[in-house]
């Protein structure tokens, strides 16, 4: 008995504790839950089926189905954000979905608009971290059923998906794009937006444009499709002009800066107006953002509405009482990004100090409390701008205010002056705060070997101590001497000691740390109090060895046409614009670097440097000039060459062209009034300097010009080395002086700077050499020989200048003989090519001319399609796009045309994604005896190469490079097993 109680005893103990264990769990589950979720199963079971993997939910009867999802929305109401996670939501949810899916996609339209309405209501109650395991089988229904015409489903469709897309995880996006694609769903909303009319309600368009908006910002490769759509860019721009500020948000949400230029300007600033509901005044902003980066869409904005665009940024950066909401603080990120505007020329920067941005800028570097209390006098500065700092005040939008500052100051007219600014003390403030942040990231850099600052606020500094404004620029020095003075010495040692141990290959820093170095050592270069004891210390030797590894490592790492020739920014998630020429690009070590050298140089004088020196110096700077693909470090190359007689942008093709300065086979004479002549090449002239020639075209025709009496020969003849070659070199000082004014009278403003020893203007485009002007239609003045393209004539083929059907080019024999040996040779072999007033060359038309313009700019155009570009072209399309450079490939290896050869095969290489095109690629190059292409278009095809050979898709190659198919296959197999065996033998753990 005592056994039987002591067991009895312990079963009530342990009924006790399950039911205690079961309370715990499900702790916050009312009664109400649990008999709701009891009547749900009852009601999925109804329609729940067997299968093999399981069971799956199958219903077609309409009446079951609409009771089904009424007990799902039944249940949802008892779901709270503390029950959303319990393990019986989750294992309900796991059901409900199926369930409501199946209802959706059955197309029985009183059912879809319950299970649509069900599934907004789902997604908003509960969180999505509880819905992530199940979202692809939310989404698939959901997109699926968007092709639907009932107006209320499609809305309820989208909506939920915005709200799923709002908070997805990035790790399920390519699962998620392929459901999209399978669904059609972006075809979908284009359909309904442009088949829309007035009676859809506005709710309508703001969810399907809104999705197609979230869509377009997460998977930049559908944007091409989107924006290309002419019909719906009209809508689009019905619908942005409607009153309804939802609507229009929505449209301007749709980030397609190049497409929605159409909209014009005007009305994204009125929507950036701070009168408008803060939703309105972020979209605007957020498409203002998308102009900011396109030199298209700057232009536009300064010139058209460059004074209420700068009051629309100066209210939108304005810090408001109270406290700082969500709202308010992305309104506040993106009128910063916008703000950025100012790092650009332009006329805009004069209204931004007008309206007291240095004011704008503090009260977001520091809190009001610490503005309140600022000293008068400029020494006591330092330690409020310490205090306010280490408060760490909107830490976010400081890497924003340094570069809005280091914009303004690098902007910033030479008589500015203190008169400009709305309040000195502000500003003095700002300049005391960047040079106490800088100084505190050389310093933790020193002793941590770490950066532990934004650059930002180091580009800041040197963008103030390198400012046209004497004004700032004084001040910046001044300030931040006296921050330096105590450890100048240690710092100035160890930022060359870690250069040089960086060139040497001794140790490697981070990209970020090298940078704060360089712009360290440059800005310690332009202070003269500090510059000597960085010129004693081998300041010279060791920036030169530094920018000599650096153009070394850049000529062997720039193999990609995909960079140079496409623009991505992944920030703001943005494909599909033409490649803007940058002022840094990949090259920011070396602007830095050639702009501290520049300085050294500059206050050493080229008297004290040694002639190895010298010409070390003036060797790597030309290489540079002719190799960068930046604009910044091409200007200060330009302007440090300066320094050694060498006036100009030296390039390329320039060096090319200068040849035929002195060739014989001129047509025009420019007589001088002392009755000198100088004989040039009326095409060159016309192009790159068409104000020594008549403004009048019929004047053209002439063979002799007379020039001002105030034009000497000498001045001349360097004007035309110039203009002939990108560059001149000049030891008079004379000389120099009368080619300014002719540089003047010319408008060669870039020759005119370089004259002056000017520094550059940030952001300065730099002048290219570029003859392909000469081959417009209306530019075909000096023409003297036709190219023929070979094949028959096209019947929508004409020609502006001749009736000649043939497709064919005007072009000039002094351009062809400088940029191609073989062109020379045929022209002047005396032979009838010589003498015919047209030449055949063996390539199609396209092929033609991306020949005629690598001739005439040492440049592919048209620029070849990356990206979303080629992506969204069919298979036969992409085929008729790689031929002409399989032509060009096969054609330039003929006529020993080394870097086009290269060029073309580094387009080809990128290209090259189908079978069928490497089966045609081999073909082509077979025919042509160039085994390097059909060598690589084997390798793509070795993978695949047994199943296109059983499946007959080979047979149409010849015999032998289906032999050269299978070496490479086997070739590939090979190193596949040896990749196989490598990881399975590795190092034990």
């Amino acid at each position: 008995m005592n056994l039987i109680r002591i067991a009895d005893q312990k079963k009530s103990e342990l009924q006790k504790e399950r039911m205690r264990s079961s309370s715990e769990n499900n702790r916050g589950l009312n009664s109400r839950f649990f008999t709701l979720r009891s009547r749900l199963n009852t009601a999925l079971a109804l329609g729940f089926r067997k299968d093999e993997g399981g069971r799956r939910w199958c219903c077609t009867d309409v009446e079951t189905q609409r009771h089904v999802v009424r007990s799902i929305d039944a249940f949802l109401d008892c779901i709270s954000s503390d029950t959303s996670h319990h393990p019986l939501v989750k294992e309900s949810l796991a059901d409900i979905v199926p369930a409501l899916g199946t209802t959706l996609v059955q197309k029985n339209e009183t059912a879809m608009k319950v299970a649509s309405k069900v599934f907004v209501r789902m997604v908003n109650v509960v969180p999505t971290s509880v819905l992530e395991s199940l979202v692809l089988d939310i989404i698939h229904p959901l997109s699926s059923s968007l092709s639907s015409s009932h107006v209320p489903v499609v809305i309820s469709c989208a909506t939920a998906l915005n709200l799923i897309l709002s908070s997805l995880s990035s790790k399920k996006d390519k699962q998620v794009w392929k459901i999209l694609e399978e669904t059609e769903t972006i075809h979908n909303i284009i359909h309904h937006i442009n088949g829309s009319n007035n009676n859809k309600p506005a709710e309508f368009f703001l969810e399907t444009i809104s999705l197609l908006s979230k869509i377009l910002f997460r998977y930049p490769s559908s944007r091409f499709r989107v924006w290309n759509d002419a019909r719906l860019m009209e809508v689009l721009d019905f619908l942005i002009h409607e009153p309804i500020f939802s609507v229009k948000a929505a449209v301007l949400h749709l980030n397609g800066a190049k497409k929605l230029l159409n909209f014009g300007t005007q009305l994204m600033v009125e929507c950036m107006d701070g009168s408008n509901p803060s939703y309105l005044q972020l979209a605007g902003f957020t498409l203002a953002e998308c102009f900011v980066v396109s030199e298209e869409g700057r232009s536009k904005m300064i010139e058209s509405y460059c004074e209420p665009l700068v009051k629309a940024i100066i209210n939108g950066l304005k810090l408001h009482s109270g406290k700082l909401t969500k709202d308010m603080m992305s309104l506040i990120k993106v009128s910063c990004c916008v703000s950025k505007i100012i790092c650009y020329p332009g006329k805009h920067h004069g209204h931004f100090w007008k309206l007291g941005i240095e004011s704008l800028l503090l009260n977001l570097l520091v809190d009001d409390f610490y503005i309140k209390k600022l000293p008068q006098q400029l020494e006591e500065l330092a330690d409020v701008a310490r205090d306010g700092l280490s408060a760490n005040f909107l830490p976010a939008i400081k890497p924003h205010v340094w570069d809005i500052l280091g914009g303004l100051a690098a902007h910033c007219a030479q008589d500015f002056h203190a008169n400009m600014v709305k309040n000195e003390l502000h500003l003095n403030f700002l300049i005391t705060c960047a040079c106490l942040g800088f100084v505190d990231s050389i310093r933790s850099t020193r002793q941590s070997c770490r950066n532990v600052v934004n650059e930002s606020v180091s580009r800041a500094v040197v963008l103030m101590i390198y400012s046209p404004s004497e004004y700032i620029a004084n001040k910046a020095k001044s300030v931040l001497s006296g921050m330096l003075k105590p450890n100048y010495k240690e710092d100035i040692k160890y930022l060359l000691n870690t250069l040089n141990a960086t060139s040497s290959g001794v140790t490697t820093v981070s990209d970020n740390l090298q940078l704060i170095n360089l712009i360290s050592l440059a800005c310690y270069s332009g202070l003269p109090q500090y510059r000597r004891y960085v010129i004693k210390n081998q300041g010279i030797n060791i920036l030169l060895s530094f920018i000599q590894q650096l153009s070394q490592n850049n000529t062997n790492t720039n193999t990609n046409t995909n960079t140079s020739l496409h623009y991505c920014d992944h920030n703001l998630k943005m494909c599909c614009y033409g490649c803007e020429e940058d002022w840094e690009g990949e090259e920011t070590f070396m602007l830095f670097g050639l702009l501290g050298l520049a300085e050294l140089v500059h206050h050493l004088g080229d008297v004290e440097l040694t002639e190895l020196t010298r010409s070390q110096i003036v060797t790597q700077v030309e290489n540079i000039c002719i190799n960068s693909c930046a604009s910044g470090p091409q200007w200060y190359g330009a302007y440090l060459l300066t320094y050694f007689r060498i006036y100009g942008f030296p390039s390329k093709l320039g060096n090319i062209i200068g040849n035929v300065l002195s060739d014989e086979h001129t047509n025009l004479r420019l007589n001088l009034a002392n009755k000198e002549h100088v004989n040039v090449h009326g095409v060159i002239v016309e192009v790159r300097c068409p104000s020594l020639l008549p403004s009048s075209t019929g004047d053209l025709g002439r063979k002799e010009i007379r020039l001002s009496a105030h034009v000497s020969h000498q001045a001349l003849s360097k004007l035309l080395e110039y203009v002939y070659s990108g560059h001149l070199r000049e030891e008079g000082e004379e000389v120099v002086k009368r080619l300014k004014t002719l540089a003047k009278h010319c408008n060669l403003h870039s020759l005119l700077e370089i004259l002056c020893r000017n520094r550059p203007k940030w952001r300065t485009p730099v002048p290219t050499f570029d003859l392909t002007p000469a081959l417009r239609p209306n530019a075909c003045h000096f023409s003297d020989i036709v190219l023929e393209a070979k094949g028959n004539a096209y019947d929508d083929w004409t020609c502006e200048t001749c009736s000649f059907s043939q497709p064919h080019l005007h072009a000039h024999k002094a351009v062809l003989c400088a940029s191609c040996e073989h062109m020379r040779a045929l022209l002047n072999s005396g032979m009838q090519e010589s003498h015919s007033e047209s030449i055949k060359v063996d390539l199609g038309w396209e092929a033609l001319v991306i020949l005629v313009n690598w001739f005439y700019c040492g440049k592919l155009r048209p620029k070849p399609k990356y990206g979303c570009l080629w992506n969204n072209l069919n298979e036969k399309e992409k085929l008729d796009q790689v031929i002409p450079y399989v032509e060009l490939y096969c054609l330039s290896d003929t006529w020993l045309l080394e870097d086009l050869h290269e060029e073309c095969s580094r387009v080809i290489g990128s290209w090259l994604d189908s079978v069928k095109m490497a089966i045609r690629i081999m073909q082509i190059g077979a025919d042509c005896f160039q085994w390097d292409l059909v060598e690589m278009a084997a390798k793509f095809i070795a993978p695949s190469y047994h199943s296109l050979r059983n499946s007959g898709e080979l047979l149409l190659l010849d015999e032998e490079l289906v032999d050269i198919g299978t070496g490479q296959n086997r070739l590939w197999n090979r190193n596949r097993k040896r990749s196989k065996d490598a990881i399975g033998t590795g190092p034990p753990v």
